[in-house]
């Protein structure tokens, strides 16, 4: 058996080498990436916030509805690096490899299969259609929401599949992890009932198996409440206004499904159901508890979106860990059944389905990116790194700008520059924003103009 053992080691360590290069070859180029808007917006109300305030709002999840680890995560790579983007877009991409690991953790958690473990970690490195998650700063909640969702499932889920329970350390340990990932993004929330379908599935139904997981979910309500009724409540943004129709359920993942599949449109109605429906089916068909898990899962982990208003492709990156346990544990179960006759050809056959499931989806992710040059991810950035490089004052100065490259009822300007000065007290006016251009100049320090693709300082 040693040979063996060894020659397994030797492929994991290749295995898990190419999906590190793979994730670095889709990923390497969100490095040399600016700021955009978002991150603007989002910075400078973490920079802003009272120190004292964020904090109690990480504790008490319910209260902040600008997800304050997100917040603490811009304010602490700020104060550490100041405004320049490459030690944010390092922090992503770090974050990224670890969110990939997690990924690798739980399959094998529930798969117990190596094996699938491998054939999913090279699907989950890279997806074209979510890769605002590497290549956006912006998208750091969405992260970080893995981070701890995840990290708290694994938590949970590495003593159960023993047959034993979280202590009273671990128990607390998967709640911090939990809180965390509310304090980060609202598809949180989906991780109590996930780890309830685990139990439904790989144990028997008692108390003591799912007090921890109702436990969650009893943390759940205030978090719910807060975010549904009152002043501060998110659905008072119309971007997270729920349509609790079928209608809108099926619109949504058609949507979805579109993106999973690297669709140039989204599906129909009946492809959106049959797709859905098919790997339920075909889990039952062939009663296996992984595949049923990872299909509730990937539903589960969607369902706080699939009823809101179209969101980026990103969203997807929870429940996507969910699709690639699905598909990992079917090409695995595809090779064992092929090489079943000839257990020695069995690892060559693994790897050449590895190799071949790395070359289709690079295909696809390379043939997808050529084919839409995603001009809404590279062309903002452009007009702020310009303001921020072109703009320097004193502080406490008083700017005016006739005319620049920004919308009409944009404070993205006013972000950038009071960011780039760290000074809160700058006064940005702009004329676009104003009733009517001021009469004088006097009561500027600085009047600037854009104009040719370049700002122009029309005082001094």
């Amino acid at each position: 058996m040693r040979p063996d053992r060894l020659r397994g080691s030797a492929l994991a360590g290749l295995a898990g080498a190419l999906v590190v290069l793979y994730y670095c070859f889709f990923t390497w180029r969100s490095v040399g990436l600016y700021f955009d808007q978002d991150d603007m917006m989002n910075l400078y109300f973490a920079w802003t916030q009272p120190l004292t305030e964020l904090l109690t709002n990480i504790v008490l999840y319910w209260r902040d509805p600008l997800r304050p680890l997100g917040a603490s995560f811009y304010r602490s790579v700020f104060a550490a690096a100041g405004f320049h983007p490459l030690p944010f877009r390092l922090a992503c991409l770090a974050l990224g490899l670890l969110d990939l690991a997690l990924c690798c953790r739980l399959v094998k958690l529930v798969s117990g299969s190596a094996q699938t473990v491998a054939f999913a970690a090279i699907l989950f490195a890279f997806h074209t259609r979510l890769m605002e998650v590497w290549f956006r700063t912006a998208v750091i909640y969405d992260l970080l929401c893995f981070t701890f969702f995840v990290g708290g499932a694994c938590l949970y889920l590495a003593p159960r599949v023993k047959g034993e329970y979280p202590g009273v350390a671990r128990s607390f340990a998967i709640i911090v992890c939990f809180i965390a990932a509310m304090d980060a993004k609202e598809v949180a929330v989906a991780l109590p009932a996930v780890l309830l379908v685990w139990e439904l599935l790989f144990s028997k139904l008692r108390w003591r198996n799912v007090a921890l997981p109702v436990l969650l979910g009893l943390l759940t309500l205030p978090y719910i409440l807060a975010k549904t009724i009152g002043p501060k409540a998110l659905t008072g943004n119309p971007f997270y206004q729920p349509e609790y129709s079928l209608a809108r359920f099926t619109e949504t993942w058609g949507t979805f499904l579109g993106f999973l599949y690297v669709r140039p449109a989204p599906f129909s109605a009946i492809w959106a159901w049959t797709l859905l429906a098919v790997p339920l089916l075909v889990a039952l068909a062939v009663r296996s508890r992984v595949l049923l898990f990872a299909w509730g899962w990937a539903v589960l982990a969607t369902l706080p979106m699939s009823f809101l208003p179209y969101r980026g492709g990103f969203v997807l990156y929870i429940s996507y860990a969910g699709w690639v346990l699905y598909a990992g544990w079917t090409c695995s179960k595809l090779v064992d059944a092929a090489s079943r006759r000839q257990p020695r050809w069995k690892p060559a056959l693994a790897a050449l389905t590895f190799v071949v499931l790395g070359w289709r989806m690079g295909k696809l992710n390379l043939h997808d990116q050529r084919a839409d040059n995603r001009e809404w991810l590279y062309g903002p950035p452009r007009m702020i790194r310009l303001l921020a490089e072109e703009i320097k004052t004193p502080a406490h100065a008083r700017l005016l700008f006739e005319q620049d490259a920004f919308g009409t009822d944009e404070w993205t300007p006013v972000f950038i520059l009071r960011l780039n000065h760290r000074d809160a007290n700058l006064v940005v006016d702009r004329v676009k924003m104003m009733n009517g251009k001021p009469a004088s100049r006097n009561d500027y320090d600085f009047v600037f103009t854009y104009a040719r693709g370049h700002y122009q300082r029309l005082k001094p």
